[in-house]
């Protein structure tokens, strides 16, 4: 008891050096188990499933003339082959989704995307298990339909749902055969309602045959101690034997518990592609450390510094019989003490903070100890790491001065003080690095964000021709959307995004060259309304409609890589020839980069509509739409998009992670001020007569801020000069990944250096402020 009643006395001796420690090494703790827990929920994706290290999934990469490259979905005829043929693999299964359907609820029509199709095989591969129903025969029958319980509570709450009917949009009555147990959320399969792949609804009929693409994703599951290897082996073969041995050298097989984690989840539209980023979360791993360390950095400075009042007391107890041993011991414990108190602060900040931090970060976080036992191991293991970094130097340290020396007074703070400089420079480096990192990641995700489209999207909205199962003919909607006063203009055409074209072959002046190209119709006036910027020719507005089909409007990369020059008059499939071309215009989110686009004329497009409004009217107009449009037919909400912030969900994960990452590094710069705040009193404190003795020879304020503040400022700069070359090589390395990215990092460079350099001035001149400011006398008087 006595032991640990020195130990308190100790701490209490210093308090206000020790509640810095508190904090720094809380904020630590905090930031370590935030990004560990984080880390812990992306790498166990999927990884729930009893087979999911068995599961592999098929992915086809075709190559174009160019050496770029494209996906396709694979074939489903290969998948049924594999599965039959194969003797490395036990079951497989596809899974396909319907885009869009509308289903009816008390007489009101509601849309839905997440209407997905599958096998009984699906129970088979992965463990999503039935809550009601027969897993054998609840995706047989084509009339049949899944839900997931969320749903079926939505629809049927407190009751089972089975035997129910539920009617979609002009594809007829599903009688409800299963109700799926709830799915984890660490998963990226996810359903609202599941059918057979048979079903009517389905487009797998269409594809049943198809060798060269499919209807959805081919999971297969391979029996024990085989390998993909094998799988590739004989999709091989069955591909050669239906002669589509192109497909073969495209052809992969993703583990699936790696998909999520490698970004490979692919969703069906170029506007929504989800799934974690393997290269972020090694970055929040390394921050998250680097955090700790810097913590634990601050904690040994602290100590060290302190060494001062506690070496006589070591002497002391040296003189008293108190073994080296014993000494160490001593110091650990007191470190222990310290970083338990800490770890209490962090786990309840933790338990406060994750409930309001779930939106920001787009995740369900939680640290329940009686759900998850084994998390307990997380905080079991960040103390021990903490009292081991943070503790053996000190206690080394402390109890190894010599006792005829600490009794006179003389202490040998050489290898101290290269240690305390040393961790100081790389707190700062840590600090000045991160912040750089920072603003250039943030700096980079708002270039992409405001990057010009290469066409007009203020005021615009569209939405799709194809509702609730049928196309609406486009001049009754147009007539429809011109009758309403707040509407300036009504067009279609394939913008904002284009759909994801097929391989072809296309004849340029006779001759057939290979080419991926993106195509779209557009009605005659589309560009009075986007404002394309015409580089050659001229648009179809300007042209009498009997001319128009059989016309072209190209983009610029189209007629590079076609090599078309002159490219008026040039001629493209189906007859058209080349009327204009347009400056190259983004249909896709700016992570990828623009690729060959054609817009041809169509009288009376299926596609999508777009109309520009006045400003300032758009929820009266998005009303009188929906008005129109119910009145045409049109029961479930038509899914009204502003064309501005289009793209927005593909940086949706993006600007998650960023903001998890702005986090940290303030974090980081706090963890290193209260360091410096620390070190700069102590410090100070230790020089209190020399200030006043230099005061009294009439040393100006500026002298004696200069005397105090020199050591550190040198430290410092020492730290920017090691941060700045190290830090620019990693940021040029992550940044020449993107297609359209910033071009000058200097200015985040310089803003970072000026923001520390600003906030350890301030922290630095207030300290030396109040030190001079203090009366000689005072600080003298027992001289």
């Amino acid at each position: 008891m006595k032991y640990f009643e020195n130990i308190l006395r100790s701490l209490k001796r210093e308090k206000a050096f020790t509640l810095i420690n508190l904090i720094g090494l809380s904020i630590g703790m905090f930031c370590f188990l935030v990004t560990a827990l984080y880390v812990r929920d992306e790498v166990t994706y999927d990884r729930w499933h009893k087979n999911a290290d068995n599961i592999y999934m098929s992915s086809l990469e075709l190559k174009k003339e160019d050496g770029t490259s494209f996906k396709v979905r694979p074939s489903d005829a290969l998948m049924h082959a594999l599965k039959e043929e194969s003797t490395a693999v036990l079951d497989a299964v596809s899974i396909s989704r319907n885009s869009y359907a509308s289903y009816k609820v008390n007489n009101e029509w509601i849309r839905t995307d997440k209407l997905f199709f599958s096998s009984p095989s699906l129970f088979k591969v992965f463990d999503f298990g039935l809550k009601f129903g027969n897993e054998e025969t609840a995706l047989t029958d084509p009339s049949d339909i899944i839900l997931s319980s969320a749903m079926a509570e939505t629809l049927f709450p407190g009751v089972n749902p089975l035997g129910e009917t539920l009617t979609f949009q002009n594809k007829g009555s599903f009688r409800i055969a299963g109700v799926l147990n709830p799915i984890p959320k660490n998963s990226h399969l996810k359903f609202d309602f599941l059918g057979p792949i048979n079903a009517e609804i389905s487009n797998y009929d269409y594809n049943k045959d198809n060798w060269l693409n499919g209807s959805g994703f081919s999971y297969f599951l391979l029996k024990e101690g085989h390998s993909p290897n094998e799988l590739m082996a004989d999709a091989k073969q069955i591909l050669a034997l239906h002669d589509v041995t192109q497909v073969a050298d495209g052809l992969t097989f993703l583990k699936f518990s790696d998909l999520y984690l490698n970004g490979q989840t692919e969703r069906y539209d170029a506007k929504n592609l989800f799934g974690g980023q393997s290269k972020y979360l090694y970055i929040f791993s390394l921050v998250g450390g680097l955090i700790l360390f810097v913590a634990c950095f601050n904690y040994i400075n602290l100590t060290t510094a302190l060494s001062f009042s506690k070496v006589k007391q070591m002497g002391i107890r040296k003189i008293m019989g108190a073994s080296r041993s014993r000494l160490v011991l001593s110091q650990m414990v007191e470190t222990f003490a310290l970083s338990f108190c800490a770890l209490i602060v962090a786990l309840i900040g933790l338990e406060l903070a994750l409930p309001y931090a779930q939106p920001l970060i787009g995740k369900e976080l939680d640290i329940n100890f009686s759900q998850a036992p084994q998390l307990l191991l997380l905080p079991i293991a960040v103390l021990i790491l903490v009292v081991v970094i943070s503790g053996i130097y000190p206690a080394v340290s402390l109890s190894s001065f010599s006792i005829s020396g600490v009794l006179r007074g003389v202490l040998p703070q050489s290898k101290v003080n290269i240690l305390r400089k040393s961790l100081f420079v790389l707190q700062f480096m840590i600090c000045t690095g991160l912040l750089i990192t920072a603003l250039v990641i943030r700096g980079q995700s708002d270039y992409l964000i405001n990057l010009d489209k290469g066409y007009n999207e203020e005021n615009i909205m569209t939405f799709s021709l194809y509702q609730e199962g049928r196309s609406l003919d486009y001049q009754t909607v147009r007539n429809a959307l011109e009758a309403i006063p707040q509407i300036e203009k009504v067009t279609s055409s394939p913008l904002p995004m284009f759909a994801p074209p097929p391989p072809m072959m296309i004849l340029v002046d006779g001759k057939p060259v290979p080419i991926t190209i993106y195509s779209g119709a557009a009605d005659q006036n589309f560009n009075e309304l986007f404002e394309l910027e015409v580089l050659e020719g001229t648009d179809f507005s300007n042209l009498p409609k009997s001319q128009l089909d059989s016309l072209v409007i190209i983009n610029e990369t189209a007629k590079k890589k076609l090599g078309l020059n002159p490219a008026i008059g040039a001629k493209m499939p189906n007859g058209r020839r080349v009327v204009g071309v347009v400056k190259d215009f983004h249909f896709s989110s700016a992570k990828n980069v623009i690729e060959p686009a054609m817009i041809t004329y169509s009288a009376n497009p299926s596609g999508f509509v777009q109309f520009k409004y006045r400003a300032n009217n758009k929820e009266s107009v998005k009303a009188q739409v929906r008005l129109a449009l119910n009145k045409l037919g049109v029961k479930a909400d038509p899914n009204l998009t502003e064309l501005e912030g289009f793209f927005s969900p593909a940086y949706e994960k993006e600007s998650q992670l960023i903001t998890i990452f702005d986090f940290l590094t303030l974090m980081v710069v706090s963890v290193a001020f209260l360091g410096l705040f620390a070190l700069s009193s102590f410090e100070n404190k230790l020089r209190e007569k020399e200030v006043g003795i230099r005061k009294v020879l009439g040393a100006s304020y500026l002298h004696l801020a200069q005397t105090l503040n020199k050591r550190f400022t040198w430290l410092i700069v020492l730290a920017f000069i090691a941060a700045v070359p190290l830090t620019y090589y990693g940021l040029e390395q992550w940044i020449a990944e993107f297609p359209y990215r910033l071009e000058n990092l200097t200015p985040f460079f310089v803003q970072a250096i000026i923001m520390v350099g600003v906030l350890a001035i301030t922290v630095l001149g207030l300290h030396s402020y109040f030190s001079v400011q203090k009366n000689p006398v005072d600080v003298l008087r027992s001289e």
